[in-house]
């Protein structure tokens, strides 16, 4: 069945009615009849199996057949600090990190990043980023869109994460097997060696934009208290990271089947 966000003022007892966006795509792209069901969510972590009785461009009225809790969102509330990146892999990190699970992400500016926090940076773009979390959450079995938090700078971000903080960095080529170089965690190690706090406290993940974190932000991480992990061999651009780390993460809470 077709999944859609609605406000939930839409959901009265046990009748529905909808307009808008979610009406046109029902009866002009999806093209929906009456007789047919889907499922409407109102971002409280509740499903609701409707039955439509008419459906038109202006509006979808129908009756409730069932109501209950969503089954598709995580168990453990996984933040992503994601380094800004250029808006096309930002968006990428953004849908497919909704897909894995992710519950929060937070654009964070670095000294690297190429973006920097101006007045109403973002304002133009946190709609559109908006509908990606919606839609990818609708496509993946969810029922609560993930949270997407103010652009903060890096030293912002430090102090406002929680439960256990992972900083994905691979290390300044003139700096392997120096003392910053040979102190990272192995990803594997920390995940396994936390994964109980993991799934009581949360986790944090810190990714940089392109071209990564500078070595003063990884000594900052430290001092912090920010658990420095390697990726293994290979160098994993600045989309890509934060999607592996919450794949390995949900693989070994349990949230990928088993």
């Amino acid at each position: 069945m077709h999944r859609f966000f609605v406000d939930p003022e839409c959901i009265r007892e046990n009748s529905v009615s909808v307009g808008g966006s979610v009406a046109r795509q029902a009866a002009r792209v999806l093209r929906l009849r009456p007789g047919e069901s889907v499922v409407l969510l109102d971002n409280t972590g509740w499903e609701y199996v409707v039955r439509l009785d008419s459906v038109s461009a202006s509006r979808l009225e129908g009756a409730v057949e069932e109501s209950r809790r969503g089954q598709g969102d995580p168990g453990i509330v996984l933040t992503l600090y994601q380094g800004v990146l250029k808006s096309d892999k930002l968006e990428t990190a953004l849908q497919k990190g909704t897909e894995l699970g992710v519950s929060a992400f937070v654009p964070m500016v670095c000294r690297r990043s190429e973006a920097r926090l101006t007045r109403g940076w973002g304002s133009a773009k946190y709609n559109r980023w908006r509908r990606i979390l919606a839609e990818a959450t609708e496509q993946s079995g969810r029922s609560l869109i993930p949270y997407l938090g103010p652009p903060m700078a890096w030293q912002q971000a430090l102090a406002f994460a929680g439960g256990v903080r992972l900083m994905a960095w691979e290390g300044d080529p003139d700096e392997r097997g120096s003392e910053n170089g040979g102190a990272r965690t192995g990803f594997k190690e920390a995940v396994q060696g936390n994964i109980e706090r993991i799934r009581a406290e949360g986790v944090s993940l810190f990714v940089g934009p392109e071209g990564g974190f500078d070595a003063d932000e990884v000594e900052e991480a430290r001092a912090a208290g920010v658990e420095v992990v390697g990726l293994g061999r290979r160098i994993l651009r600045g989309e890509t990271a934060g999607l592996a780390m919450a794949a390995a993460i949900m693989y070994e809470a349990g949230e990928l089947g088993g």
